[in-house]
């Protein structure tokens, strides 16, 4: 028994009949069962890898299509913050008075008005400087609309709130007011009325002497709101 070229074992057998001389040869081919898959796998794999090359080269052949699209937001802009004290009820907080007594007293009426873009928180402070420092006192009172002066007499026929006061500014020591919120523009206006009273135990060396009332506002615009509806 041997192998033939192909890795195949052979058997040759020889057969002679005695009435002739001629000698048969039979040769007998033996396929073992590790010989007989691997052609297969062989022929398995390459039908695998010419499938995968048909994929690659189909997937190749296809181009892409791009598209693009721009957008641009509005225009963006900063808030602002203003505010305006105008004198109300005819009056004219500028107008001095004369021959103050001790526990005399006086009105002065300004409107806070908001001209910045949006809400505002708003204080403000009274100052008394001169020689009445110390012997005039302040009460601020608003009123949810303008006050009615009749006869001189002037009253709220809306809604009353508390200021400021009452208190005494000192030299150089202001009495705060907190006006708290003010809707932008004229109508949100909020309409104040200062009542300033002489020191009913004022000193008699205080006569003819002299001083003056500063009132002044701030408007503190705070952040961190969304805006995202513009």
């Amino acid at each position: 028994m041997a192998r033939d070229r192909n890795g195949y074992l052979v058997m040759i057998t020889t057969t002679q009949n005695p009435a002739e001389p001629a000698i048969d040869v039979v040769v007998h081919r033996f396929v073992s069962e590790e010989q007989e898959p691997r052609p297969r796998r062989r022929r398995i794999a390459a039908l695998a890898l010419a499938a995968g090359g048909a994929t690659l080269v189909s997937a190749g052949a296809f181009s892409s299509w791009d598209a693009t699209a721009n957008v641009t937001s509005g225009t963006l802009s900063a808030g602002t913050g203003s505010a305006q004290l105008l004198d109300a009820n005819g009056g004219i907080f500028t107008t001095g008075v004369s021959n103050l007594l001790p526990a005399d007293w006086f009105y002065r009426y300004v409107d806070v008005q908001n001209d910045g873009s949006q809400a505002s928180n708003f204080t403000g402070t009274v100052t008394v400087t001169g020689d009445l420092a110390g012997q005039l006192a302040v009460e601020a009172t608003s009123c949810s609309v303008a006050w009615t002066t009749v006869a001189g007499v002037s009253t709220c026929t809306g809604t009353t709130k508390p200021l400021a006061g009452p208190a005494t500014p000192a030299a150089g020591v202001p009495v705060a007011v907190n006006h708290g919120s003010i809707g932008s523009g004229a109508a949100n206006a909020q309409h104040v009325r200062y009542m300033f009273t002489f020191s009913s135990g004022a000193p008699a060396t205080l006569k003819g002497k002299t001083g003056s009332i500063a009132i002044g506002v701030t408007g503190t615009v705070v952040g961190g709101t969304d805006r995202t509806a513009g």
